[in-house]
């Protein structure tokens, strides 16, 4: 026992029991997953996995994306011949939706679950998984989020609106990342995604002043320093991957960045970084303007909120400036306007409360700063 777990020990909480002080100087990191394939040909390594978690899978997509899936993978399982049972998701990511997949593999003694599409379907599984206990194998069909590969499933009600989020127990099984799969995906997924994971940048700055390892906790510094590798990169490459997509010389990294390194950035955040501005936008959009907003995806929405985070943290307006051109030159939503968000003086006072209130903005000088940059996103 070091001598700083000790002094907490003595004299932090002398009344406590140990099990709870060790809980409280011990938390687990929420970080990566079982294994992640990624490249060209990973999907070859599905019907292995499977056989590896039980033998027999219960895979859930989307229309569209068991659509494009099956044309990758339909040969891989007719030469291998695992069994499987498929299942089309439909609606919102919902806890009564994961507990029809429940149900459904239970009836078809499933082993597996496998997960084929976006970031709803995936985290829809995901919460089946923890409802059950059954392993999980995540397809990603884009990279438009990191839910891949991330420890929470965020959750939804019926209306679209977010419902209180579900934390796995253990990290994803397996995540399997196949570059020609993911290159059929359309282009505006790709840009959502590109900006969903420049965000965590900005994000992990939200109230800091971070000089160096020595001014923060090491696994703040951690965040930082890896959310900024992840700007620099994807705001360097994105106009060769919008334009190139699959055929970009950095498109495997892009997945590598997208679907694992931005869900480590977001495990070592554990929530302090994570609902900062740009992605209490996205929160209050899906809350408060869930109709209109339901036309948008989640970096779309995470996108315009970043506007408004660079100018809260007081960015160069030039950065902000290079941001909107990378959103402009990937045909993205600018303005709250762009999302159908009424923009008269009611309308932005009650946007600026919630996001104040979610931010953990408080002091006047905290929420004047909020007030001017919300016109970033006018």
């Amino acid at each position: 026992m070091n001598n700083m777990f000790t002094h907490t020990l003595i004299y932090g909480a002398v009344h406590a029991p140990l099990e709870e002080i060790m809980k409280a100087e011990i938390s687990p990191l929420k970080v990566g997953c079982g294994k992640f394939f990624h490249g060209r040909g990973a999907l070859s390594y599905l019907p292995g996995e499977i056989r590896r978690l039980g033998g027999k899978a219960l895979i859930i997509g989307g229309k569209t994306s068991l659509e494009r899936f099956w044309d990758c993978a339909a040969s891989l399982f007719q030469a291998d011949g695992v069994p499987y049972t498929s299942f089309t998701h439909t609606g919102p990511c919902t806890t009564d939706r994961a507990m029809e997949f429940v149900h459904t593999a239970k009836e078809n003694a499933c082993s597996v679950l496998v997960a084929v599409g976006g970031g709803k379907c995936i985290d829809n599984v995901k919460c089946a998984s923890v409802f059950s206990g059954l392993p999980v194998i995540t397809v990603p069909s884009s990279i438009a989020t990191c839910a891949a590969t991330s420890m929470v499933a965020i959750m939804y009600n019926e209306k679209g609106q977010r419902a209180p989020a579900v934390n796995l127990k253990k990290e994803v099984d397996v995540c399997i990342a196949d570059h020609d799969l993911i290159a059929t995906a359309p282009k505006r997924t790709l840009a959502a995604g590109i900006l969903d994971s420049m965000a965590k940048y900005p994000e992990s700055l939200h109230k800091k002043q971070v000089t160096g390892y020595q001014s923060c906790d090491l696994k703040e510094y951690i965040q930082i320093i890896n959310a900024k590798g992840i700007y620099e990169f994807l705001s360097g490459e994105y106009e060769d991957l919008y334009r190139n997509n699959g055929s970009s010389g950095r498109f495997d990294d892009a997945i590598l960045t997208n679907l694992l390194h931005t869900s480590i950035v977001s495990g070592f955040a554990d929530g302090s970084g994570q609902l900062a501005v740009a992605h209490a936008t996205y929160d209050f959009i899906r809350n408060y303007h869930t109709l209109k907003g339901g036309a948008f995806l989640h970096g779309e929405l995470v996108a315009v909120g970043l506007l408004i985070q660079m100018a809260f943290n007081q960015c160069p307006s030039s950065e902000i400036g290079q941001v909107r051109s990378i959103m402009r030159s990937m045909n993205m939503p600018l303005t709250l306007g762009d999302i159908g968000y009424d923009t008269s003086p009611e309308s932005l006072e009650f946007l600026i409360k919630h996001l104040a209130a979610d931010s953990d903005i408080n002091t006047e000088p905290e929420i004047i700063r909020l007030k001017n940059a919300v016109p970033e996103a006018l």
